[in-house]
């Protein structure tokens, strides 16, 4: 199995440059920006860079049961509990969902919908590391059949990365709807007893998704497929935000440079990166949850600050390229009033914080076009 590159475990470095502040008399001193510049340039060469990166996560994991290897990760999510549930892929295109668990007493799940429900053994006493992969061997509990797991050590901080939204495309004639789903629904009812909200007020109850590199891969493929169609983004689902945000950046120019409307419907709602998505629709759409009340109080546009894992983002300086890819991003899909608006949602709430969009919030920045 590959190595994982070392560029994707670094922690970011941010380096603060600047001049001395105790010289007013410096003539090199530059006033502080109040705003980051859109001057960043977005390239086909450096999404390819990011891509090579995140292959290396795709290829980190496999699984061998019951006569078939399963080596092309699909997606991953970190569950309420803190495991790891990865859906990998056979060359027939079959799917499993396994959840590794933590702990000498836990039991491993290994599920396929309408297939299949079983539990593995995965403690020290199956397991194995050796050259920075780890190897587990077991039987499943209730079939009694082999299964071998394995995948780099240090992996499992990473997976998650990759996303776990799951895009459906349906088509009628030119028009293309692009709804989104949880890829791992299934899992977490059959095998977590976790089901959504029942009740889209039910907001503490939400089972949200996250963004990576599987829905950018996903929007590539349906863009190749479907081009020159009227394409409708409906985020059908909750999106808790992107755990990749390189990546998604590049999503939301997939989106808004093929001119698609982004739709938050009754049934969804969007925060953090999903707002970054929801924001690159050329029609930005609202439909209410509960029409009888504000459309903060339905939470289904939410926006916050960023934290890069030692500084929030306004203790970085706005010339710094982090602020510089956002400012671009904004003013790109938004135009004159985008990087305004990325400058209101890092005042709007902490990193750890929500802020969800008022009717105000939207006509100060003509951020939605349409609430129905």
């Amino acid at each position: 199995m590959k190595t994982i590159n070392s560029i994707l475990l670094a922690a970011p470095l941010i380096v603060l440059a600047g001049c001395n502040s105790s010289s007013s008399a410096n003539k090199d001193t530059k006033p502080v920006l109040d705003k980051p510049l859109a001057n960043y340039t977005f390239t086909s060469a450096a999404l390819i860079d990011l891509m090579k990166e995140r292959e290396q996560i795709f290829e980190s994991m496999s699984v061998y049961f019951d006569g078939t290897t399963y080596n092309q990760m699909k997606f991953a999510e970190t569950t309420p509990e803190g495991n790891l549930v990865v859906q990998l892929q056979d060359n027939s295109s079959n799917t499993i969902d396994i959840q590794l668990s933590e702990g000498q007493d836990d039991l491993c799940m290994i599920y396929s919908e309408s297939k299949l429900r079983d539990y593995f053994v995965c403690n020290d006493s199956v397991s194995s590391v050796s050259n920075e992969s780890t190897l587990i061997q077991s039987k499943t509990k209730a079939t009694d059949k082999d299964i071998t797991v394995e995948f780099i050590s240090e992996a499992p901080e990473l997976i998650p990365s990759i996303g776990s939204t799951l895009l459906t495309v349906t088509s009628n004639n030119n028009a293309i709807e692009i709804n989104t789903s949880f890829a791992f629904k299934a899992f977490y009812r059959e095998m977590l007893s976790i089901t959504d909200a029942a009740s889209h007020a039910d907001i503490d109850n939400r089972i949200h998704s996250t963004l990576g590199a599987t829905t950018y891969l996903q929007v590539q493929d349906i863009v190749q497929q479907y081009k020159g169609s009227d394409m409708t983004f409906k985020f059908s689902s909750h999106i808790g935000g992107s755990a990749d945000d390189d990546i998604n950046l590049y999503t939301g120019l997939l989106i808004h440079d093929n001119n698609m409307t982004t739709v938050v419907t009754a049934t969804g709602s969007v925060f953090s990166g999903g707002t970054d998505l929801f924001a690159a629709g050329k029609v930005r759409i609202l439909e209410r949850a509960d029409d009888s009340v504000a459309i903060e109080a339905n939470k289904q546009i939410g926006v916050h600050s960023w934290s890069n894992g030692q500084q929030s983002a306004k203790e970085i300086p706005y010339t710094d390229e982090s602020h510089r890819k956002q400012a671009t991003f904004f003013n790109t899909v938004m135009g004159d009033k985008g990087i305004d608006f990325y400058v209101f949602t890092l005042d709007s709430a902490p990193f750890d914080g929500e802020h969800w969009v008022t009717k105000a919030d939207s006509d100060k920045y003509d951020f939605i076009t349409t609430i129905q």
